[in-house]
């Protein structure tokens, strides 16, 4: 909980840090809050897989990429914390478990437990491999001594960390194009999970703004799940829930298949996501998909 105060309590006021880095800052419900970091796991109405306060300029292999992030301090005193932000890329990825390092800064974070305030980190500027690929997810954890971030990257139950993890595709007229990426069990221990994929129900102005073009509500695209070598695991359909085991933080490389006959007009996207639950239905990682109509 965030840190309290009040006059009146007994013991010592607690004045250490509460950090999160902020999915929301209007309220997603009437009544309710912004993000403070208590509301975790993430809430369903919350794009899971795009964090608002992760700020990021065109990416293209092998250029600079400079990347700044929004922090927030719920905790208690008013006494400003120095704490460390660090940022790291990977593949095209739904789970992280060893992500490569871009940068780090410090930044000084007033607490605010009555005002969505946040502060933004200096920008921190690097530059991707030239042999990256051509979309990245990007991951970013906060911490401070008193309120450190969790060792596993879980950017649904810890607050203190976020990702950016979109991807664009170009989909030709008709479909029938063929997209990978990889799937990460981010615990230690090999264990079962459940890998989903479906049309996002969730479209934003932010989802929009980062892709550039508008979602298209009325296109449904079929799709089968395959192994990395483009093998199908599953029939053609429009919701995929696959049972797979996996070992602790290693990747495993799957694709998806969309079926021919999927038309998404220029301009507009077809949006998918892809959700990693553990067994007992606990979300762990997530990826957005977004299928840009391409006139080829």
């Amino acid at each position: 909980m965030p840190g309290n105060d009040d006059e009146g309590q007994e013991g010592p006021p607690d004045t250490r840090p509460y950090l999160c880095i902020p999915y929301w800052d209007a309220p997603l419900t009437a009544g309710g809050s912004w993000d403070d970091g208590q509301q975790r796991p993430l809430p369903t109405a919350v794009v899971s897989y795009l964090c608002s306060s992760i700020h990021a300029s065109a990416y293209e292999p092998g250029e600079p990429l400079t990347v700044s992030i929004d922090v927030r301090n719920a905790g208690g005193g008013s006494a400003a914390s120095v704490v460390t932000v660090v940022v790291y890329w990977a593949d095209p990825t739904v789970g992280f478990a060893h992500p490569n390092f871009f940068a780090a800064t410090t930044v000084s974070v007033v607490p605010s437990r009555t005002a969505a305030m946040s502060t933004r980190s200096a920008a921190m500027t690097a530059v991707i491999p030239a042999s990256a690929p051509g979309h990245i997810c990007l991951l970013v954890a906060v911490s401070h001594p008193q309120d450190p971030a969790g060792t596993v990257c879980d950017p649904y139950e810890d607050r203190h960390w976020a990702q950016h993890n979109l991807v664009a595709a170009p989909l030709p007229s008709g479909g029938g194009a063929q997209f990978f990426f990889n799937v990460t069990n981010p615990f230690a221990e090999k264990q079962g999970f459940l890998l989903i994929v479906r049309q996002e129900g969730k479209v934003s102005e932010l989802v929009e703004k980062e892709l550039g073009v508008s979602v298209a509500q009325d296109v449904h695209p079929t799709f089968a799940l395959t192994d990395g070598d483009g093998k199908a695991l599953t029939e053609q359909s429009d919701e995929v829930v696959h049972q797979l085991a996996l070992d602790g933080r290693k990747p495993q490389a799957f694709g998806l298949a969309v079926g021919a006959g999927t038309t998404v007009e220029p301009g507009q996207a077809a949006l998918l996501e892809v959700i990693l639950q553990t067994e007992n239905e606990r979300p762990c990682g997530s990826l957005g998909l977004a299928l840009i109509g391409s006139k080829s």
